[in-house]
């Protein structure tokens, strides 16, 4: 029978086995789950892209309408041409004409507005923005209509809201090449928004046997030093706050570049994510999870491992010391 001394070295030899064992299965098990966490994320992050895509086109499609509507353009005219605006003007027959009309599309827009060339609002569905300024350059993207679909548009802190914002520009003419103002659209981003929510997170249970849940959101610098999410997340507070964001996911998508990697987010959280740069709207768009929770079938497999040659390693330490007691016992005469 073998001695007490072979058991306890068999039971070290287990601990230290399996110890090297659970090990390396996490290591190898990790690089595998990072590559699925990553196509998985990819994936997310195309038909994400695809629905933010879907959704311009089809507003283009409506200020095309609007901007090729005989009656808008009628009304527009005749309240850029008034020789004075007042506010009781706000309520004329143009104006409510105009509103009316440009309701037909107001799912996708915060406002449409009329500008003088000189920027003065003399009419908007927003009534509070009337005789306001609003810049043609610094803020408000003017382009024509042709530009529209392709061209960036300028990313803004709206003075007004305090919102992020983005305005858009077409000219109203009176005339082959002569301006009379501007038709101003400023885009519902809450709305935009909504083409990259995630569905509800799985319970704790299916998560187990399932893929991480992704984190995805759209973030643009609204001033120069300051990068934002585009639009208060879902079921925030009236009066949130738009905190500065920042990760190296952010920066290099901001910068033009589309990748992923391993990186702490702007909670100080170590995820993995991809991210690309949607010049359209000078904006990220970024898909990340947890590494916590990519890792976790790894650790699980790990720990299950691990324990499995604690309780062998054990055992060979009870058979050991039951050698041990029974070679010290007296032979009886």
């Amino acid at each position: 029978m073998k001695s007490s001394s072979f058991w306890i070295k068999l039971s070290v030899a287990t601990l230290a086995s399996s110890s090297v064992i659970s090990l390396v299965t996490y290591l190898v098990a990790n690089v595998r789950l990072e590559a699925q966490a990553l196509t998985q994320q990819q994936a997310i992050l195309n038909v994400k892209q695809d629905r933010i895509a879907k959704w311009w086109k089809e507003e283009v499609k409506d200020i095309a309408q609007d901007l090729q509507n005989p009656k808008l353009v009628d009304h527009s005219l005749a309240i850029l041409q008034a020789k004075r605006h007042t506010r009781a003007e706000i309520t004329s027959a143009n104006n409510l004409s105009l509103e009316a009309i440009l309701s037909n599309h107001e799912q996708n827009r915060n406002s449409a507005s009329l500008l003088t060339k000189g920027g003065i609002v003399v009419f908007s569905t927003d009534r509070k923005k009337y005789a306001a300024y609003q810049p043609l350059k610094n803020t408000t993207t003017s382009l024509g209509l042709e530009e529209l679909p392709s061209k960036p548009l300028n990313f803004f802190t709206n003075s007004i809201s305090g919102l992020p914002s983005i305005s858009v520009a077409l000219p109203i003419y009176m005339a082959p090449n002569k301006k009379a103002g501007f038709l101003t659209i400023d885009l519902n981003l809450s709305k935009l928004n909504e083409q990259i929510a995630d569905p509800a997170p799985a319970s704790k249970k299916n998560r187990q046997n399932g893929p991480a849940p992704v984190a995805s959101y759209l973030v643009a610098r609204t001033s120069l030093d300051k990068a934002t999410f585009i639009a208060p997340p879902a079921q925030s507070p009236p009066n949130y706050e738009f905190k500065p964001l920042d990760s190296v996911g952010i920066r290099k998508a901001l910068d033009g570049n589309a990748g992923q990697g391993l990186y702490l987010n702007s909670a100080g959280m170590p995820v993995i994510g991809v991210y690309k740069y949607l010049p359209n709207f000078r904006t990220a768009l970024l898909v990340e999870s947890r590494q916590k929770d990519i890792y976790t079938p790894a650790r699980n497999m790990a720990l299950e491992i691990f324990e499995v040659g604690v309780l062998l390693s054990l055992l060979s330490l009870g058979v050991g010391l039951l050698v041990d007691r029974n070679a010290n016992q007296p032979i009886e005469t």
